[in-house]
């Protein structure tokens, strides 16, 4: 049996176990990460890599290693074979800067010998631990699991995408899909981008790049924001009277009042303006009100409706994001029913200081937003719920009974 086991391999999975391996000592044969892709990181490495991406939006500070320092010491070793490391303001790390950090830190730590590639598909409580049953292999045993789930799988389609997918499915894609590779598109002469925040911003960019017409979509006037949330929620100035409120409700609408959801930073909003005088990209501020294929050519081409006119285009690409609701499907709710786990309206879970949702499962990312606040499921997020989690696992160690469990096991 496990001690550990993280059930996702994205920034906040990798993160927790290597603060558990760190910081709390718990020894590599017992603890595992348990992710569906190929490679940890995998699939944000394809969400950041499809949209174009050149620069975070969060500073160095933040990112999967335990010192805050980490990143921008990696950078001055290797000043020479990166071009233009960082960005302002906030000295934010560029993409390939980035990606190559956590490739470091992976391989310094060892954590691929700890992915355990395979999707947890049900929860068994057992008198002494869970029992994770797979999609594919055995089922795990562990003594304790952090719930590490990043958005729903599946990206939010519009009812008129839907519509269209019926019709004709190869006329559109959403850049978060799992499996869709933009680097593999077809040679589309007319995209049209369907979003309106940092996402549709930059695949707009991306593709207006690389010699293709854009036309951008979006609903209502483009959004400029720094941060997707206040800077002041990253300290007490914001998190102090978060922390003081009882009241699950509250704490929800004090969250979405804190998200600047479909925004952009002003960097990436220069760029965009500058396409846009240049010809490059066309920007459309209209709701889309239906899609059909072009009745008119054989050619594949489709014709969207919008609240200002027509757009006849090859492809569609939406980056309407994620829903909002509670991540992890029927494996979440059907543990929820069977353990009866506390939630709160939205459906959320309510959860202890400690990230605890029940007295062997602890959460992170979007679940632990009620208590980490509006940058839970950032970079900032995994780091301060692997402050909580290490404090409860380095305790629990020090208690008797692990004192007397690590008796009988020796």
């Amino acid at each position: 049996m496990l001690d550990w086991l993280i059930v996702g391999g994205g920034p906040h999975g990798v993160h927790l176990a290597l603060r558990l391996r760190t910081e709390a000592a718990v020894a590599a044969a017992d603890l595992r990460i348990l992710d569906d892709q190929p490679r940890l990181l995998e699939r944000w490495r394809r969400c950041s890599r499809n949209t174009g991406m050149r620069y975070l939006r969060s500073p160095a500070v933040h990112h999967i290693d335990v010192s805050a320092g980490s990143l921008q010491r990696f950078a001055h070793v290797r000043r020479s074979r990166l071009s233009r490391p960082f960005t302002r303001p906030y000295n934010r790390p560029s993409l390939e800067l980035f990606d190559r950090h956590c490739r470091a830190v992976i391989e310094r730590h060892a954590l691929t010998d700890l992915h355990a590639c395979d999707r947890a598909l049900r929860i068994e409580p057992l008198a002494q631990g869970l029992r994770v049953h797979l999609a594919n292999g055995a089922p795990i045993e562990t003594r304790q699991l952090v719930l590490a789930l990043g958005a729903p799988r599946k990206p939010t389609w519009p009812s008129w995408a839907r519509a269209l997918a019926e019709e004709a499915r190869e006329t559109l894609d959403h850049v978060f899909d799992p499996g869709f590779d933009l680097s593999e598109s077809p040679s589309w002469r007319h995209v049209v981008v369907v979003g309106a925040g940092i996402s549709g911003a930059q695949t707009a960019l991306r593709l207006a790049s690389a010699g293709r017409k854009v036309s951008l979509v979006t609903r209502g006037a483009l959004r400029v924001e720094q941060f997707d949330s206040d800077p002041g929620w990253q300290g007490p100035m914001h998190m102090n009277g978060f922390a003081r409120e009882p009241d699950p409700d509250a704490r929800r609408e004090m969250i979405r009042a804190a998200r600047h959801r479909g925004s952009m930073p002003p960097e990436i909003h220069r760029a965009l303006r500058q396409a846009i005088r240049d010809g490059r990209i066309d920007l459309h501020p209209a709701e889309v009100e239906g899609a059909r294929p072009c009745s008119r050519s054989n050619d594949g081409r489709i014709v969207l409706v919008t609240s200002t006119g027509r757009l006849i285009a090859d492809h569609v690409l939406l980056t309407t994001g994620h829903a909002t609701h509670r991540p992890g499907g029927e494996m979440v709710d059907e543990l929820v029913e069977t353990l009866g786990l506390p939630c709160a309206a939205c459906d959320y879970p309510l959860i202890a200081r400690a990230l605890r949702w029940h007295p062997r499962i602890f959460v992170s990312g979007p679940l632990a937003e009620l208590e980490i606040g509006p940058v839970s499921r950032n970079l900032s997020g995994a780091q301060r719920a692997g402050d909580r989690i290490v404090r409860w696992a380095r305790a629990a160690a020090d208690s008797p009974s692990a004192t007397r469990r690590r008796a009988l096991a020796s």
